[in-house]
């Protein structure tokens, strides 16, 4: 299995657009140890030729663009794109769809819940419809035309987005954690941009992994606080904390195969190459996903 960091920052990325936090402001003037990054997607492959998606970002366009890989061919607009699975409803998890809409020459695969959320609420989504199929929790799904890379979908807790909120309760389907197994070698991946909380289902899956993904938006609970007083903790916000009580890093660290934190917010001291934070996630056996990344199992 191939594997391709497209981008590896949270929501907005970095530099955030409206954001004068510090990681924003060097990664603006260009300082090598805070390197802008795009939002949140990998790219998978069983042979390097065809490729899936697992979210597709608000900054697809020049994903795609700065990876071969997903070039159509000369003089065609023949894509090597079969699926595109999505984990949430999340706007950057899914905001990539509406860029790529000029071709549905592959498939979206989610669950009920999130085609519901996005097509169901709103209309200017509904020119995705007839590539948009759904599939039932830890049921099959193949990703390429030979059905060598299988998905199944796991269920973590909940999170609805803000503009769900209003008019959609939580489910089993709202937030997934994704499953990618090579059907030949039995390697697997697992990716969780957005978890919450780590209980024994999700454990399981991230243990029985060779390699995982796994959100590290905020390297404490209470990290936006401490630049913006009064605001939620990460907790709050539907995301496990780096460090801390109940947090994930030493779980992380203890679990066989290879670990990665993607989806890390701007504000975040791990995206610094030189902080002390990011030297103590690496020396815990946990590496920082970087945009452009590539690994094979």
């Amino acid at each position: 299995m191939k594997i391709r960091v497209l981008g590896s920052c949270a929501g907005g990325g970095l530099p955030q657009w409206n954001c004068g936090g510090a990681n924003s402001v060097r990664a603006r003037r260009g300082d090598p140890d805070v390197p802008a990054r795009t939002q949140p997607s990998l790219a998978v492959s069983a042979d390097g030729e065809r490729w899936s998606l697992l979210n597709a970002s608000p900054d697809i366009r020049q994903q795609l663009a700065d990876f071969p890989g997903l070039h159509p061919r000369e003089g065609t607009r023949d894509l090597p794109l079969d699926t595109v699975v999505l984990t949430s409803a999340e706007l950057d998890h899914v905001l990539g769809l509406l860029v790529m809409r000029e071709a549905l020459s592959y498939r979206i695969v989610s669950t009920a819940w999130v085609r519901e959320g996005v097509l169901g609420q709103n209309a200017a989504w509904r020119l995705l419809e007839p590539s948009w199929g759904t599939a039932r929790l830890d049921a099959p799904i193949p990703l390429d035309r030979d059905g060598a890379l299988e998905a199944r979908m796991f269920p973590v807790a909940p999170k609805i987005p803000p503009f769900l909120r209003d008019v959609m309760k939580p489910h089993a389907e709202t937030t997934v954690g994704l499953r990618i197994t090579e059907r030949e070698t039995g390697k697997r991946l697992v990716f969780l941009p957005g978890l919450k909380a780590l209980d024994s289902a999700s454990m399981a899956e991230l243990a029985a992994a060779d390699v995982r993904f796994v959100d590290g938006t905020f390297f404490t609970a209470d990290e936006l606080r401490t630049l913006r007083p009064g605001a939620p903790d990460a907790f709050a916000m539907g995301h496990i904390p780096i460090s801390g009580p109940e947090s994930s890093l030493a779980t992380l660290a203890e679990l066989p195969g290879r670990s990665y934190y993607i989806h890390m917010n701007n504000t975040n001291p791990v995206l610094d190459a030189a902080s002390p934070e990011r030297a103590r996630v690496e020396r815990s056996g946990v590496a920082i996903a970087e945009d452009g990344m590539e690994i094979e199992l």
